[in-house]
């Protein structure tokens, strides 16, 4: 994640990239039934003319009280439109104890709200409010906001996952510019600080206080997450990144 800056008139601030990231456990309460962690996950940004493509491929081993070790493997694509009104996703994932699950869909947004359908087995669909962001305008949401000083961000996300878990109420709470050079491994990708952010994550029409789950991830201006851990209250996951690359950008005319 030497370096190619996004041509101008074609994004915001965040740049083309692929980040490689170690997984590991973070923090446990003693109820937790995940003893370990241990993965690898591949993420990529990459421009078209019109939008963005993102691909995540992880592995994660969960170490399980009595001995036991469960898996995920799972890949998950998607295509995001410039202006913000159209998604698209695909999601294949293997695990050993929720199963096997494919799936694909796409949202369209317009200035009254919006729609998202799923091609699974019951063909859901899920009504999107006109205040929805998709993930990467997201992103860049939280770093126009970064640099206007603005600390709390909030907002509807859609995600892609499951219908019951792709539309998120989001709240965000972005810290402020840390000084922190970058390792030489990030190369042109370095940036000279970043911003401690937290989002956390809740069910539409959740009425408990506490989230689903929260992210915690140090974000630099150029959209490079030099880290990040998951909380998903019983344990977390944190990655840091390993290794990034430079991804080819589109000849637009």
């Amino acid at each position: 994640m030497l370096f190619s800056v996004v041509e101008p008139g074609l994004a915001g601030a965040v740049v083309a990239h692929r980040a490689f990231y170690e997984m590991t456990l973070g923090e446990m309460n003693k109820n937790s039934s995940v003893l370990s962690v241990s993965g690898r996950s591949a993420y990529s940004v990459e421009r078209d003319c019109d939008g963005w493509r993102s691909i995540e491929d992880y592995v994660i081993e969960f170490g399980i009280a009595g001995g036991n070790v469960q898996r995920i493997l799972s890949h998950f694509e998607s295509w995001e439109a410039d202006a913000g009104d159209k998604y698209s996703f695909d999601i294949e994932e293997k695990s050993t104890f929720e199963g096997d699950k494919q799936f694909s869909g796409f949202a369209q947004m317009t200035a009254q709200g919006g729609d998202a359908f799923f091609n699974n087995e019951l063909n859901d669909k899920v009504t999107l409010p006109d205040d929805t962001f998709f993930p990467m305008q997201h992103v860049e949401e939280i770093i126009e906001s970064a640099n206007a000083g603005t600390r709390i961000v909030a907002a509807s996300v859609f995600t892609g996952a499951e219908p019951e878990d792709a539309l998120m109420t989001t709240n965000t709470v972005i810290g402020g510019w840390r000084s922190s050079e970058a390792p030489n491994s990030f190369g042109g990708f370095a940036d000279k600080g970043f911003w401690p952010v937290n989002i956390a994550y809740f069910k539409p029409l959740a009425t408990a206080s506490e989230p689903s789950y929260e992210i915690n991830f140090s974000l630099q201006s150029n959209g490079v997450v030099r880290d990040y851990e998951i909380d998903y209250g019983e344990f977390s996951i944190k990655a840091n990144l390993l290794n990034i690359e430079d991804v080819s950008l589109p000849v637009c005319e």
